[in-house]
């Protein structure tokens, strides 16, 4: 389904056709968005979320078309380059990280849209002041929404990304209702506390002055909603326990956030629609979302088969097969922080490496030879060169280092340390 809309979408020559009927037929509008398969932005390094909002969350289903990024750094200089896909996964990834995981502490002005569950999953964030204006929660909403297509863009354009969502709120994004046991995927604590009131006695729920009411939030920050109608003064028995756990699980999962998850739903939707994810389950969501979390590690078979090679390097190099037995010697924890060193996502695509794209790349980076000389040899095995990484192009930049021991201390310093990004 993916595959046929992206053709459709980002069919240049349909849009074309499209362009010159309208001029003849006098309806020609704004020609800034006609005539093209593709959306052409300008984004500012320094700046990426609150430009991204402005430009693109206003094309509503028309993000499904190709959009070709131009970044400016921080001096305002246009960086250069051409889009062919690369640099749109790298402005992708920067924005994602940025909306979900908004770094507070450093002064970032992103909007706190999501908080991190007990299970270190994230769930929108309900602990908003309850007062705000109504121009508030339009531009609340209106950022939810954005979120919602930017996750649905990663989604339609197979980009693996690394939020990973707790099990209630894919069950909204697939249109499920929760339920008491989807509970335990969101506040295990709170799960067990309500199992426990099912299984007391009469006098044990009595003495515990429970009403059909439950107080939400922090400290800080607490309201009381009625579960039902006069809920304040409706206690809860041993007849009416099991509607009073039920309702508890029901406002936790199905009613709190609820506008805001709405919110969401609608920018998802104008690239996702419901019927295209709705025989999923949440849990393969989430693998479409960001990857296979069940392989232990990675698949360093099925990267072999689907690796490149450039600048040189060949598969029968000695190298080359250094750097394969180094994968498999290193840890399943080292496995997935190489993985997101080199493409930017930890877990591998449910389709297998060979679906990535761009296809992953190992590149060589040449260490002059004179370099190697037995009196430098001490100097380099130190100074030499880390990898780094293109992860907007899944490319790995390796050196050519001499021996096996020093490619395996110098990549895992370079994973250990997210030593990164080079411009090619």
């Amino acid at each position: 389904l993916l595959h046929y809309d992206r053709i459709r979408s980002q069919d240049e020559d349909a849009d074309f056709r499209h362009m010159i009927r309208e001029m003849a037929e006098g309806e020609l509008g704004d020609f800034a968005n006609l005539g093209t398969g593709r959306v052409r932005v300008q984004i500012n390094r320094q700046n990426i979320y609150a430009e991204s909002f402005k430009t693109l969350n206003k094309l509503g289903n028309h993000l499904k078309k190709k959009v070709q990024v131009t970044f400016v750094n921080q001096h305002g200089a246009v960086e250069p380059g051409i889009d062919g896909g690369g640099v749109f996964k790298e402005f992708l990834d920067d924005l994602i990280k940025e909306a979900f995981y908004p770094d507070k502490e450093h002064g970032s002005t992103v909007p706190q849209l999501f908080a991190v569950t007990p299970l270190q999953t994230l769930a929108v964030d309900t602990s908003r002041p309850a007062l705000l204006t109504q121009e508030q929660h339009q531009m609340l909403f209106q950022n939810y929404e954005f979120l919602g297509r930017v996750l649905g863009k990663a989604l339609y354009e197979s980009i693996l990304v690394e939020p990973q969502f707790c099990l209630p709120f894919l069950n909204k994004l697939l249109g499920k209702q929760n339920t008491l046991d989807d509970l335990k995927n969101f506040d295990a604590e709170v799960y067990k506390h309500l199992l426990n009131y099912r299984n007391m006695n009469a006098e044990e729920i009595e003495a515990m002055g429970l009403n059909f009411e439950w107080t939400f939030g922090k400290k800080s920050s607490t309201r009381t909603v009625e579960l039902i109608p006069g809920g304040s003064s409706i206690p809860v028995t041993k007849q009416n326990v099991i509607l009073y756990v039920n309702l508890v699980a029901h406002q936790h999962l199905n009613i709190q956030g609820s506008i805001e998850t709405k919110a969401f739903l609608r920018g998802f939707r104008d690239l996702i629609p419901a019927s295209w994810v709705r025989l999923f389950s949440g849990y393969e969501l989430q693998k479409l979302i960001s990857g296979d979390d069940a392989v232990q590690g990675i698949d360093v078979a099925g990267l072999k088969v689907a690796m490149q090679y450039a600048g040189g390097y060949h598969a029968d190099q000695p190298i080359i097969q250094s750097f394969w037995e180094v994968l498999e010697e290193i840890t399943p924890e080292q496995q997935r922080k190489f993985l997101r060193f080199m493409t930017s996502c930890s877990r591998q695509p449910l389709l297998g490496f060979q679906s990535l794209a761009p296809a992953p790349c190992v590149q060589q980076i040449r260490i002059p030879d004179h370099l190697f000389d037995p009196d430098q040899i001490k100097d380099i095995e130190k100074n030499a060169n880390l990898p780094t990484s293109a992860t907007c192009m899944n490319l790995l930049k390796l050196p050519n280092y001499r021996n096996k021991q020093l490619l395996k201390r110098k990549l895992l310093d370079a994973i250990e340390s997210g030593a990164g990004f080079e411009l090619t």
